[in-house]
């Protein structure tokens, strides 16, 4: 499978590569093809005069999305580091472009979250119809517990405990693979107290 490998790095630290072009490629797709892709563009495109939004839309990825795209896969592949290490090593001016990009990736992934959260609930839902007639009033009222429109800091506990679980799950499969291995000076302790025993 294609996947990253760890390779050698100019800082002493090994970074991942990929070990073939197919799986960089699907990963690639992956990220530029996004849930609005999906989720969001035929109703989009749909109201606002359906074929011929396709013409601004086309001209937008052709002329920006594509080229900055590849912008930003070959800084990636020259400076080899995070985003923004690589736009710290082109200018101290332009680190703050890199974090940017990571407060947009964690924002992304946030929503990502809660969708994917309402998706699960639809499905246990979705065994009884338990939205009945009005499927408008069951997500506003029922599910998301909105009274009024507005910004509201209520948890809605149909998505946060789901994603709690997740959470956990997740930090505990990873914390599995990552024990903590002893070092060569505490292994050398270990030994010498066994020796001591003897």
């Amino acid at each position: 499978m294609n996947s990253p490998v760890r390779g050698d790095a100019s800082a002493g630290r090994a970074r991942e590569q990929w070990t073939g072009q197919y799986g960089f490629i699907l990963a690639a797709i992956g990220s530029a093809v996004g849930l609005g892709n999906i989720w969001r563009f035929p109703g989009v495109a749909y109201s606002n005069g359906g074929g011929a939004f396709l013409i601004p839309y086309l001209v937008a990825l052709l002329t920006a999305g594509i080229p900055i795209l590849l912008l930003d896969y070959s800084l990636g592949h020259r400076f080899r580091g995070s985003a923004p290490t690589v736009f710290r090593r082109l200018g101290k001016g332009f680190e703050a472009l890199g974090w940017l990009q990571v407060v947009i990736s964690f924002v992304i992934t946030t929503y990502y979250a809660v969708i994917l959260a309402w998706a699960v609930r639809y499905l246990f839902f979705s065994v009884n119809e338990a939205w009945g007639d009005d499927t408008l009033s069951f997500f506003v009222g029922d599910f998301l517990k909105v009274d009024s429109p507005g910004i509201n800091a209520e948890i809605v506990p149909g998505i946060f405990w789901p994603l709690i679980g997740l959470c956990a799950e997740r930090g505990h499969r990873h914390g599995a693979r990552h024990r903590r291995r002893p070092g060569a000076r505490e292994q050398a302790v270990h030994a010498a107290s066994r020796r001591r025993r003897l």
